[in-house]
């Protein structure tokens, strides 16, 4: 076995970011103010000034930024929510959490997302809104008709950004083209803080409600008086300082990104098996490098011999759509498939992709992707 090894995810932190860290979460011990203090102050006006919005709120995952910012939401009226099936279980799970209910539906294989016909198919009279993931950090090209076709319907549009750190549509960054978005800050993400949110937005009453049903529903932050039921949901003094030191990062990291996605796409040319999945905008996070397989290639075998080779893969964005996970079981309607949906969960793979890598690392997942496909 090759002493080479690629992993699909590698947290980057230099030692001026670890000591920088360290510095601030000092500090935090001793002043004693471990919550809602300064550091995460600073985080939500750096990233609402990185993102171009108005208000950005912390919060302590990005599965938290969606239940409260749908919360928050739903205080505007309750009904369904149009959802990809292709996504993660928050995307689907914020919603009922949230008081309101699912639906799914399908997407397009170039942009894993769904179009504006694809959400008039679905639209029902019970519906308020849509939320649209930008997966695997890829922005759909119609993002602003989805826009404009939720403002004619009378409908909210909410971003799932949890993949989309930097990327921006026509000099827009994501999170920006509906009423919210919803960003993590996971362990794996483009930048992390280990665990953490952020919901970003313009409209001054959402933000001021999102911050209260984060704080168990306390429109004071320290008194014990509380309008709504909300939850623990705030993001710590710790976890907003190593948010901080990544999102200074975060135009490098990108350029990174960026560089190796190009080079997997030179090179994915003479590989006529497999057909990249490409975002239509600059920039992009990256966030992953989804690659769609010709139906007779064996997902499973080929990720079989490329870890054998010393090439890891990352998980799919997503393995199965949702209404396949047992959970949404008699809680999200069944009554249609979602063809597009079932396919591109079914045959993509995600190459590494990660500001740990270099060009000599693409070329050797391409060399292993070759071989195993020969």
């Amino acid at each position: 076995m090759t002493e080479h090894k690629v992993v699909p995810v590698r947290p980057d932190f230099s030692e001026r970011d670890i000591e920088t860290i360290l510095g601030s979460i000092r500090t935090a011990l001793e002043s004693g103010q471990l919550a809602q203090g300064e550091e995460v102050a600073a985080f939500e006006r750096e990233m609402a000034a990185y993102t171009g919005a108005r208000h950005a709120v912390a919060l302590a995952s990005g599965t938290a930024a969606l239940v409260c910012g749908l919360r928050a939401l739903a205080e505007r009226g309750a009904g369904e929510v149009l959802v990809p099936a292709n996504s993660f279980y928050s995307t689907a799970a914020a919603p009922l959490l949230a008081g309101l209910r699912t639906r799914l539906v399908d997407v397009e294989a170039e942009t894993f997302a769904p179009s504006v016909e694809t959400l008039e198919r679905a639209v029902t009279k019970d519906t308020v809104g849509v939320l649209v993931v930008h997966m695997g950090g890829l922005i759909t090209p119609e993002l602003r008709a989805i826009a404009d076709w939720c403002t004619a319907r009378g409908l909210w549009l909410f971003e799932d950004c949890a993949h989309a750190h930097g990327s921006r549509l026509d000099g827009r960054h994501a999170g920006n083209f509906g009423v919210a978005g919803a960003f993590s800050f996971f362990a794996t993400k483009v930048i992390t803080c280990a665990e953490g949110g952020m919901l970003t937005t313009d409209d001054d009453e959402l933000a001021a409600s999102i911050e209260c049903y984060r704080n168990l529903g306390k429109p004071e932050l320290w008194r014990s008086y509380h309008t709504v039921l909300g939850e623990n949901a705030r993001m710590s003094e710790l976890h907003a300082a190593v948010g901080r030191a990544q999102l200074r990062r975060l135009d490098e990291f990108l350029a990174v990104r960026q560089r190796l996605a190009d080079r997997y796409t030179a090179g994915l040319t003479r590989l006529p098996a497999l057909t990249p999945v490409l975002p239509s905008h600059a920039p992009a996070s990256w966030y992953k490098y989804a690659v769609l397989l010709e139906p007779s290639v064996d997902r499973a075998a080929l990720k079989a011999t490329l870890k054998e080779a010393g090439v890891h893969l990352g998980g799919e964005i997503y393995e199965m759509p949702l209404d396949a996970q047992p959970v949404f079981e008699g809680r999200i309607p069944r009554d249609a498939r979602h063809p597009v949906s079932e396919d591109v969960c079914a045959r993509h793979i995600c190459l590494p992709l990660h500001t740990r890598m270099d060009e000599d690392d693409v070329d050797f997942v391409l060399t292993a992707l070759e071989k195993a496909l020969t």
